[in-house]
């Protein structure tokens, strides 16, 4: 029997490995891209099979061996296992997501959407009394209006566009993008947040993201990551 080690064969694996080139023929394709455990398991046998007699692979590299193979299989089934909480999870998400169909909620949202000349109700909330400017713009970025509101004290207020153009003019149906600024007393000018309350009509879990549509089937929508505040049997949440 020759005793040339064909490391290449075999990939190196134990000592005193004789040509096994016919037995490592089978789980080349895997070991070219990433071992599982059976293929581990398969090189580990051919090894066990193929190896040199006069030179034995020695106890301390079998335990280093089958240690090696435990942490693949645990490796894997720690990748099923991950797998089935991800699924899991997502179904206890989705449910919870349809859970609100039917309930009023508020969401952060800067859009606002004009429909047959109605304009949709957007609101925001002044930590302290400052002076308000409110800016309307289109799709394109263009302005489409800009509101001098005064002075107001801290609360929560509507945003007050009548869907109309610096000109007077009633703007096209669709949606418009609104910037609420407040400056204090001291000059610091910062944007407001604004956001949206109503009734969720329905959830689209098959938008990315997520997202529930308010009011009715044409209603506006918001994406479901953006709701801050469920409303419910007059209760807040």
């Amino acid at each position: 029997m020759s005793t040339t080690a064909t490391t290449s064969s075999i990939y190196g694996i134990g000592s005193g490995l004789s040509n096994a080139a016919s037995s490592s023929s089978s789980v080349a394709s895997s070991v070219a891209g990433s071992l599982n455990a059976n293929d581990y398991m398969t090189l580990f046998l051919a090894q066990l099979q193929n190896q040199d007699p006069t030179n034995p692979m020695q106890s301390y590299e079998l335990a280093a061996q089958l240690a090696q193979f435990t942490t693949v299989e645990e490796l894997s089934q720690a990748n099923t296992y991950l797998g089935q909480i991800q699924q899991s999870s997502s179904d206890v998400n989705n449910a919870q997501i349809a859970s609100l169909v039917g309930q009023d909620v508020t969401a952060q949202t800067s859009e606002i959407d004009v429909s047959s000349g109605n304009v949709s109700t957007l609101n925001y909330t002044l930590p302290a009394a400052a002076t308000v400017t409110v800016t309307i713009t289109d799709s394109s970025g263009s302005t489409v209006d800009t509101m001098n509101v005064g002075s107001q004290s801290a609360g929560t207020y509507s945003v007050p566009w009548t869907g109309t153009n610096s000109s007077g003019s009633t703007v096209s149906d669709g949606a418009y993008t609104c910037t609420v600024t407040a400056t204090t007393s001291d000059g610091t000018s910062s944007a407001i947040q604004t956001g949206v309350t109503g009734t969720v009509y329905s959830c689209n879990l098959g938008n990315t993201p997520p997202t529930y549509t308010l009011t009715d089937a044409n209603g506006m929508q918001i994406q479901v990551s953006n709701v801050y505040g469920v409303t419910t049997q007059g209760s807040t949440n």
